[in-house]
Parts: C-alpha cells; structure tokens; sequence
C-alpha cells in the first residue's frame, strides 16, 4: 500500500468525503463547466473521467518529449 492509500485510511469518512467534494468542484472550474453546452452545464457528470483522459494524454506526451 502507497503513502497516498495510507493517508486517506488515516482520514475520517468525513474529510475524505470533503476532499473528494472540494476536488470536484476544483474539476468543475477547471473544465469550466457553467459555460458547458446543455445537458451538461450545471453537473458534474464526466469531470473525473475527463480529468483522467487529460492526465494520461499529458503522461504520454511528457514521456514522447523527453526522450
């Protein structure tokens, strides 16, 4: 098990539950998601698969560059 793993066992159900919240809406601002296109405006649906596409897009191309 990671430290991360061991850290958020550490917490209470409450601040992990705070801290995924707090992440989302930083998802939320970050997607720019109140001038999103209706149906999708106002939610949170997709942010946290959107966000992992863009991580493993940027993972890639960070990799492709430095070699």
């Amino acid at each position: 098990m990671g430290d991360l793993e061991k850290l958020l066992e550490s917490l209470p159900e409450w601040q992990h539950e705070q801290a995924k919240a707090e992440f989302l809406d930083f998802l939320y601002e970050l997607y720019d998601r109140a001038a999103a296109p209706i149906g999708l405006r106002g939610t949170y649906t997709g942010l946290w698969e959107r966000y992992q596409r863009d991580q493993a897009w940027l993972s890639r191309l960070s990799i492709y560059l430095n070699k």
